[in-house]
């Protein structure tokens, strides 16, 4: 391959460093009740005393690996973890609240379930984090959302759905995923790296190396439910028995704006399976392989639905870019 087609491939990785909130604003303490002296008498009318305000609490698991869910569990609604070293789970997040990785910090499942489950009606955000070490016995290797979610400049690697699906993120609630990795992570049925039940957004993110039934990278479940996917590189996702090795549209809607879509393989549809609404826009899929035969769709293959193609680019996929022939408008060859 050309440099100068290399160069088409590659997009600029997602921003890997975020600057802290000032240290004044870190030390606000919460508010401690004072108890009032025997006799004491209340005013009435008095004004209602204010609110605890969020608090900001270190959690150190270099020093103790087991720190990170009695602070969950302690922590109150909105309140900030900043978190350090390994941290050993499985972790569950019942609340609103936000976890935020100093250094390298990681989030290891241990094996032993989710890696982070995130209740419904909590809204939480997970920062600078690498989440790993999952394995789920249905949904969810690294993380299981059924709340509201922020995934912000953060990894979710090596985790798996042996049983089940979506081996790096199970999404049935709300998912943003922003600036963030998503590799190497397996499941046995759809979804290897992202599965969506609910209401997905990717941008400027990386999802490659990840391994599913279908949907290898990123799978969209049912009717009534939607990913969009901004400035993102998905790329070298393998769907081992049907399609969609990069991303998989089962019956929802998916959009993908900016992005590339390159170097995924599957039965059909190497690049992208849709069988739900599928729109491309300014963006690029190129260099995938179907394995099922001449009408298995290299780049895109459609089963059903609908597919739009907006100054876009399918090219360079094998056998062929789009299938059944002459079923995508402006798709050639």
């Amino acid at each position: 391959m050309s440099k100068a087609f290399s160069d088409i491939l590659m997009l600029r990785g997602p921003v890997k460093s975020q600057m802290f909130i000032e240290a004044s604003r870190l030390l606000r303490r919460r508010w401690v009740p004072v108890a009032v002296a025997a006799g004491a008498v209340c005013v009435a009318g008095a004004a209602p005393a204010t609110a605890a305000a969020a608090q900001v609490t270190a959690v150190d698991c270099s020093a103790n690996p087991n720190a990170l869910q009695p602070a969950i569990t302690a922590a109150s609604p909105g309140d900030t973890l900043q978190v350090k070293g390994t941290c050993i789970g499985p972790f569950t997040i019942g609340k609103n609240l936000t976890l935020s990785g100093i250094g390298q910090a990681v989030l290891d499942g241990n094996q032993a379930g989710s890696t982070v489950t995130v209740a419904n009606g909590a809204q939480v955000h997970l920062n600078s984090l690498t989440i790993t070490g999952g394995k789920a016995a249905t949904f969810g290797g690294g993380i299981n959302n059924q709340g509201t979610l922020t995934v912000n400049t953060s990894t979710v690697k090596d985790n798996t759905a042996p049983s089940g699906a979506s081996g790096g993120i199970h999404n049935q609630g709300t998912l943003t995923v922003t600036a963030s990795t998503v590799r190497d992570n397996y499941s046995l049925g759809a979804g290897g790296g992202i599965g969506n039940n609910g209401l997905l957004t990717v941008t400027g993110s990386d999802v490659f190396g990840n391994s599913g039934d279908n949907g290898g990278g990123i799978f969209n479940y049912l009717a009534g439910q939607t990913a969009t996917v901004i400035g993102t590189a998905v790329h070298n996702n393998t769907a081992r028995v049907t399609g969609g090795g990069g991303i998989g549209n089962n019956a929802g809607k998916v959009t993908v704006s900016g992005s590339a879509i390159y170097g995924n393989t599957a039965p059909a549809g190497g690049g992208i399976w849709n069988g739900g609404t599928l729109t491309v826009t300014g963006s690029s899929v190129l260099l995938n392989t179907a394995t099922g035969g001449s009408a298995s769709g290299g780049g895109i293959y459609k089963a059903g639905g609908t597919v739009t193609l907006n100054l876009s680019v399918v090219l360079g996929n094998t056998p062929h870019n789009c299938a059944p022939s002459g079923s995508i408008p402006a798709c050639i060859g």
